[in-house]
């Protein structure tokens, strides 16, 4: 499993104070450890976590961490730390879930035995519950010696993480806007993340996606290694920049940076006209990409191993940058590519993460939305680019966890699906802002009203599984319902369908 030699010449290789606080527990806050903490944490922990799954309170992802967390404030930073192959972290507003699952599964097939969140419970509490598992009664880890931590983190919890299980490599997918009032503007956490690995020993790996001028600026100036990603076939792109861009100013010198091409959101390829700043040329480049639709992707990409074709078998082009990180962080550890290759086509959909399933005869696709940049790639992919998906259905929270601010879905193209579907139905907390924003894209003419009237354009029905089965009744046979929702929607729908066996437990996953 030893990279090639080119590799390491060009690889140069909740709320914020929720988040502070998270920091604090997972490297240990500065607080000694009492005797005999570890192991009341480690069973209080386990039992906590038994009893979540027995009263059907969830997988018991979150609250074993964040009990043995109380106990032993230092518990993760010092198993993380022990585990014997290292960790590697990743991280990014989207796409970290498929990428984790992806850089796993080529590790698998490397000979290593990952330990990862694969349920994407993402802060530290989730990373200890994880380590829990794999710990017996006296607080030791209990893992074989070809093991390796491989974490998705929630972006503003990176830092933190970084500082407890000083990782071995550090992945970074994308900056988009995302949850305005839980981690502010995208320069907020670019900032955060910039602190993060100041603090990392120089050797450590960062692998950043070239196309994002946020995260591309990360490797600016630092000594670690650096390997970069990217798309170079602008076959698929569009000239100028997109509207829902999110890194419009050059970030050494402030001015506005040109686009020759994008590929959606702010991810391209620029230059800033002025101090000469542009996107640096990726290491692991796909210099030819075929877009099948949901039938998923075909990919050629120059790597350390030289040009390896892969076929993507999830849809979008947001999964071929997806397979892009992945490949890019298991050839920085040394992956070789048929590892890679292999990993990347049998990849599968995470929970809610474009899942497909039949019900009564129609398809229906889950897509978990939660801002413009994603929201429009589902819209583009499923809707103005498929002729099957004759009905849709938006869900749109605003609780905690899906961001209280919903705003940006008046960034989201929804236009796309004027005259494109039959039938409408919205449902959620905001189920009225969703209407509304319908409305004016151009969507429907007639009235709104509730579930339980006559059928017309577009119907509201706040309760989420409500809302599920009068929108599948409205799809013919043989036809695909969309269903596009926030977290907590998704969680709701998702529990209940996987209650009545339409989809197997998150955890299962």
């Amino acid at each position: 499993m030893n990279a090639p030699e080119q590799t390491s010449v060009d690889v140069a290789t909740s709320s914020p104070g929720e988040e502070s606080r998270e920091g604090q527990r997972a490297s240990g806050g500065g607080h000694r450890r009492p005797p005999g903490a570890r192991s009341v944490a480690v069973s209080l922990g386990k039992s906590a976590g038994w009893l979540s799954r027995r009263l059907g309170q969830g997988g018991g992802t979150t609250l074993p961490g964040y009990v043995a967390e109380r106990i032993d404030p230092g518990f993760l930073a010092d198993l993380g730390r022990s585990i014997p192959n290292g960790t590697v972290v990743v991280t990014g507003t989207n796409g970290k879930t498929t990428s984790t699952r992806i850089l796993t599964d080529a590790l698998r097939r490397a000979g290593l035995t990952p330990i990862n969140n694969r349920e994407g419970s993402n802060l530290s509490r989730g990373l200890t519950t994880t380590l829990l598992d794999h710990t017996d009664l006296r607080g030791r880890l209990n893992v074989p010696e070809n093991a390796i931590g491989v974490f998705e983190v929630d972006e503003g919890n990176l830092a933190a993480v970084l500082d407890a299980v000083q990782p071995r490599l550090v992945l970074i997918t994308n900056l988009f806007r995302d949850q305005l009032d839980r981690y502010f503007e995208v320069d907020y956490i670019a900032t955060l993340w910039a602190r993060g690995l100041e603090r990392l020993a120089t050797s450590t790996p960062i692998v950043l996606n070239a196309d994002d001028p946020q995260v591309a600026y990360l490797g600016e100036g630092i000594q670690h290694p650096v390997l970069h990603f990217g798309l170079e076939d602008t076959r698929i792109s569009r000239p100028g920049s997109d509207h829902t861009s999110d890194a419009r100013r050059c970030l050494r010198c402030n001015v506005d940076l040109v686009y020759s091409s994008t590929y959606y959101a702010h991810l391209g390829h620029y230059a800033c006209q002025r101090c000469g700043w542009r996107r640096p040329q990726p290491r692991v480049g796909a210099w030819r990409v075929d877009l099948g639709g949901l039938g998923g992707s075909s990919v050629v990409a120059a790597t350390p191993w030289g040009d390896q074709e892969f076929a993507v078998p999830l849809p979008g082009l947001h999964n071929v940058y997806n397979a892009l990180s992945a490949g890019a962080a298991a050839f920085s550890l040394g992956v070789e590519a048929p590892a890679v290759r292999e990993a990347v086509a049998n990849a599968r959909p995470a929970f809610g993460r474009l899942e497909r399933f039949t019900i009564e005869g129609r398809e229906v696709c889950l897509a978990l939305v939660k801002n413009p940049s994603g929201f429009n790639q589902m819209l583009r992919l499923l809707i103005a680019g498929d002729d099957s998906t004759t009905g849709l259905l938006l869900a749109l929270n605003d609780a905690g966890p899906d961001g209280r601010d919903v705003s940006w879905i008046w960034d989201a193209d929804l236009d796309l699906c004027r005259g494109r579907t039959s039938s409408i139905v919205v449902s959620g907390t905001r189920a009225h802002d969703m209407a509304l924003r319908l409305k004016l894209a151009g969507c429907y003419d007639g009235e709104t009203i509730s579930a339980g009237g006559q059928l017309a354009d577009i119907v509201v029905e706040p309760d989420i599984v409500r809302a599920f089965w009068l929108a599948l009744e409205r799809v013919p046979p043989g036809d695909r319902l969309c269903v596009l929702p926030t977290y907590t929607a998704m969680w709701t729908l998702r529990t209940e369908l996987a209650r009545r066996g339409h989809v197997g437990e998150f955890w299962e996953q």
